[in-house]
């Protein structure tokens, strides 16, 4: 085969994946990897050809990755300590900081290895590792020192909401199965210092903190962070308002440790080695090494790692004549990455860089050659070059930038020739900084770090420039597989020798196949039915409702406060993942924070049709930037009452019940209270009603009382988060709901939902849902039965 390593590390992958999708039993594993094995010993023996026996590899390298998914991810050792998470009280957990502690804001960060638990009097041996958050403590702790804390060990909190970000899955997959906060000195045991590998503690962090001296001699602020950032993987010291710049001019890549760094770096010490006369051997080990040391003075993240190794194998075969191949050499550094780590496959850094990598390696040549003039001296090197590279490398990482961001740089190309070559000259010149640093000579240090400065301004200031246009930063919908599969094949084509070969033919037929699939897809999988989601927005309210049409719908939007806003945490992410770029109507049940803060978000980055409130004045910041958004965006906005009505909704029906004047006067007034003036929502469908109860409390029980049959649903969300001063018996036996769903945060200070009404839901029988246990509720209603289930225990 010309690409045996690639070839391998695709089906190693694919192994990869299907562990991730299914738990498949290990002897089924086992007997499967036998067999492949024995059958392609047996193709050897009897000289099968190479296209029976690559089938045969490629099954049993699927089988391989599979199983060292499931070793990795499920085969954890009984004294874990995830065993030990979850527990109410507190234990005492001892184990060696196993990396560099950080500041983050307030905490302080430290990574622990755990070697030992104690639960009351029983004390067992552990493994593992957990992240320590110490708040206003600082026990000045460094790697290899040995700590012994009393303290709760949790698992890391997963996503709550349909796509939102899953921490305690990023966590894993850097090992991390534990989670624990120290509040008080009297939490720290007992500390050892100086354990720890001799290597690390000696080498690679003494050159970690010489870098960040060398920075910090004479830089600080926006240049001082992005070149932190750029040399050592710390992107915590990069100013918000640098990252939305480079974000928004489609440069956001030269934030991260990449193959640019670890070219230069491999550049640097190769030619340097050759001025000085080392021979090529020499030259080239020296090389090698000094890239597993840059490696590892980065943190090992997937691009430096894919970068360095691709970078080895180049040089090693440099050294013993044999030319490479690029897409092979790829493919070997992938698969070198996932048989160590498989759950890098799902990083959006490991994505991210294969995918430009491959993608130049594929589509460089063929774009290259499309350009006017690419062969003319100057105008071909310095324009056609960079910008075939740029071309191609967006054109394989598109579709994961649109998943992941749901946005797409128009200014990208433009940004990539201007800024990429000055952060290159950034890294030389810090590079040479750090090293006349290293040898004492900083008059020379400082000097380059000046050179420095007017460069990382530079490229700040292109950034900040070029991400200003309204035009240069479009948000997209997420695409779906099937668009991505098309996107991707059409792109093949665009390859000279994939277009000579039979797998040409293949590609067209399998655009077409991919195109009838999106196009007919399109038109018959549509909502057939009512779609119902309360959103987990903690200590608040957030439901999205879909109608049969395809219609959608906002009711609240959850809190927005100092350093919370779960318009931005919670809702964003949801809409773009279910590719929702407009919401037709935005019903505000009444203008307390915990209801519209999010809202806020919503209206700022998505189309709007329609704004339904009760007609409450409120003088909040919150209320007022609402009232705002509204009239710029011109969005249309009407005040609704008890009797008034929704259509179009494909088939369902939606009226409101309350408030009436009595609760909120023609002018706004509210007599009552805020929360008695709450929108109160009955959705039908197809015979079945849910009734959106916003946070009024048991003084509306006689007006609402008054609908009779019109006030009874089969789905109640509970009123003001199931507090003691709403649904009572007499509203309960009136809406007479088969479930009822909980809005409430995790621990909330107000105690909701009241133990008294949760004893009176159980009394009559009905099904619970909590949003601070299950998460996100998802609701469907299909005409004649109802689904429903949480987003934490869909399992």
């Amino acid at each position: 085969m010309r690409r045996p390593a690639l070839a391998a590390a695709v089906y190693f992958a694919a192994g990869v994946l299907i562990g991730h999708g299914w738990r498949l039993p290990a002897g089924l594993l086992l007997g499967g990897a036998g067999l492949f094995f024995s059958v392609a010993v047996m193709g050897v023996w009897r000289r099968w050809g190479h296209r029976r026996m690559g089938g045969l590899l490629g099954c049993l390298f699927c089988v391989l990755g599979t199983m060292r998914y499931e070793i990795v991810t499920q085969g954890l050792p009984v004294h874990h300590l995830i065993r030990f998470t979850g527990r109410e009280g507190e234990v005492e957990v001892a184990g060696t900081v196993a990396g560099e502690p950080a500041w983050v804001r307030e905490d302080l960060r430290v990574l622990l290895s755990v070697e030992q638990v104690v639960v009351g009097d029983s004390v067992f041996t552990s493994c593992g590792e957990a992240l320590i958050r110490f708040r206003k403590v600082n026990p000045k702790l460094d790697y290899g020192d040995w700590v012994r804390l009393r303290l709760r060990l949790r698992r890391p909190p997963p996503a709550r909401n349909p796509g939102a970000f899953d921490y305690r899955d990023y966590l894993q997959r850097k090992g991390i199965y534990g989670m624990g906060r120290v509040r008080h000195p009297a939490q720290i045991l007992e500390v050892v210092r100086g354990r720890g590998n001799g290597f690390w503690k000696g080498v690679v962090l003494p050159v970690r903190r010489a870098v960040r001296r060398a920075v910090d001699l004479n830089l600080s602020g926006g240049p001082a962070g992005l070149l932190k950032g750029v040399l050592l993987g710390e992107k915590r010291g990069i100013p918000e308002e640098v990252r939305e710049a480079f974000t928004r001019s489609g440069v956001n890549h030269v934030l991260a440790v990449s193959g640019l760094h670890v070219g230069l770096i491999a550049a640097s010490v190769f030619f340097g080695l050759r001025t000085l006369g080392i021979g090529r051997r020499g030259t080239g080990l020296t090389t090698v090494g000094a890239l597993l040391m840059y490696a590892l003075v980065t943190g090992l993240p997937p691009s430096v790692i894919r970068a360095s190794t691709m970078g080895s194998i180049a040089i090693l075969g440099t050294l013993g004549d044999r030319e490479g191949e690029g897409l092979n050499t790829l493919g070997t550094a992938g698969l070198a990455l996932l048989a160590v780590r498989p759950q890098d496959l799902f990083d959006v850094g490991f994505q991210l860089s294969f995918a430009a990598t491959g993608a130049i390696l594929l589509f460089y040549r063929p774009i290259r050659a499309w350009m006017p003039g690419s062969d003319r001296g100057l105008w071909g090197k310095w324009i056609c070059t960079p910008l075939a590279v740029s071309l191609a490398a967006q054109a394989g990482t598109a579709p994961f930038v649109a998943t992941y961001f749901g946005h797409l740089a128009s200014i990208s190309l433009l940004a990539n020739l201007i800024v990429v070559p000055l952060m290159g000259a950034a890294v030389a010149l810090g590079l040479l900084s750090v090293l006349c640093y290293s040898v004492f000579l900083e008059p020379v240090a400082t000097l380059f770090n000046g050179a420095n400065w007017v460069v990382l301004k530079g490229a700040i200031g292109a950034a900040d420039l070029l991400s200003r246009p309204t035009w240069a930063f479009v948000e997209v919908p997420k695409p779906t597989w099937v668009g991505t599969g098309l996107y991707f094949c059409l792109l093949m084509l665009i390859v000279p020798e994939v277009r000579r070969q039979t797998a040409g033919r293949y590609l067209v037929f399998c655009c077409l196949g991919l195109a009838n699939l999106w196009v007919w897809g399109g038109i018959f999988q549509r909502p057939s039915g009512l779609e119902v989601v309360v959103l987990d927005v903690g200590q608040g309210d957030g439901v999205f409702l879909r109608f049969p049409n395809g219609r959608t719908m906002m009711v609240d939007g959850g809190l927005r406060a100092v350093g919370i806003d779960v318009g931005e945490r919670v809702l964003v992410p949801f809409l773009e993942e279910r590719g929702i770029r407009r919401i037709d109507v935005v019903v505000a049940s009444h203008p307390h924070s915990d209801h519209i803060g999010g809202l806020v978000t919503l209206l700022e980055r998505f189309e709007v049709g329609h704004y339904l409130d009760g007609g409450q004045t409120y003088g909040s910041w919150t209320a007022r930037r609402i009232r705002t958004l509204i009239r710029e965006r011109g969005i249309a906005y009407q005040a609704v009452a008890a009797g008034d009505s929704l259509v179009g909704l494909g088939g369902a029906g939606a009226l409101v019940l309350h408030p009436t004047p009595a609760y909120v006067s023609m002018d706004g007034e509210v007599p009552y209270g805020l929360n008695n003036g709450s929108v109160v929502l009955r959705i039908t469908f197809g015979g079945k009603a849910v009734l959106l109860t916003g946070d009024i409390e048991h003084e509306t029980d006689r007006d609402l009382l008054r609908w009779k049959e019109r006030l009874r649903a089969e789905v109640l969300k509970a009123a003001h988060h199931g507090s003691r001063t709403s649904s009572t018996a007499a509203f309960l036996e009136a809406v007479r709901p088969r479930l009822v769903i909980v809005s409430c945060g995790v621990g909330n200070k107000f105690g909701h939902p009241a133990p008294e009404v949760i004893r009176r839901y159980e009394q009559m029988g009905l099904t619970i849902f909590r949003t601070d246990r299950a998460g996100a509720i998802q609701i469907v209603i299909d005409g004649e039965e109802i689904g429903a289930e949480g987003w934490l225990t869909r399992w």
